[in-house]
């Protein structure tokens, strides 16, 4: 692996509370009347494993692909060959890329991806100078 980044929107953990705590008191009443509905904790395991896995993007890239994931990669996950790749530009703003494939949490900058076939992508980055170094020295191309 030539590059790796983990970005996480803290602000994603503050939407989770409200509905955890309410799911665990529902839980809790429903237990000590003995009348344990199993939707309770179902529906709580699959709140908190999906916004765990949105609250956060990793950015993998390898020798011949680029993997993007979410934070537990059960998800989010797109793999994208460097070959596919015609070429990548560096925007300043993570908002600033408009890709239809688009995986952003607050950061310096984002990573547009012109594909060759298929949709085109985008991701924020906090570190675009040495992401920018290491796609180039990938042989991968700079464009608009």
């Amino acid at each position: 692996m030539l590059y790796e980044e983990t970005l996480r929107s803290k602000w994603i953990i503050a939407l989770l509370v409200p509905p955890v705590v309410a799911m665990a008191i529902g839980l809790y009443v429903s237990l000590s009347r003995d009348q344990a509905v199993t939707v309770v904790p179902v529906a709580m395991g699959i709140t908190v494993a999906v916004v765990l896995e949105v609250m956060a993007i990793r950015i993998q890239i390898y020798e011949d692909r680029i993997l993007i994931t979410g934070y537990l990669g059960f998800m989010i996950r797109k793999m994208v060959k460097l070959n596919e790749i015609e070429w990548f530009a560096v925007k300043e703003g993570w908002t600033s890329c408009n890709a239809p494939l688009h995986f952003t949490v607050p950061a310096k900058a984002c990573v547009y991806l012109k594909r060759r076939r298929g949709w085109d992508i985008s991701f924020s980055t906090s570190r675009p100078e040495e992401l920018m170094g290491v796609l180039t020295s990938l042989g991968v191309p700079r464009g608009a």
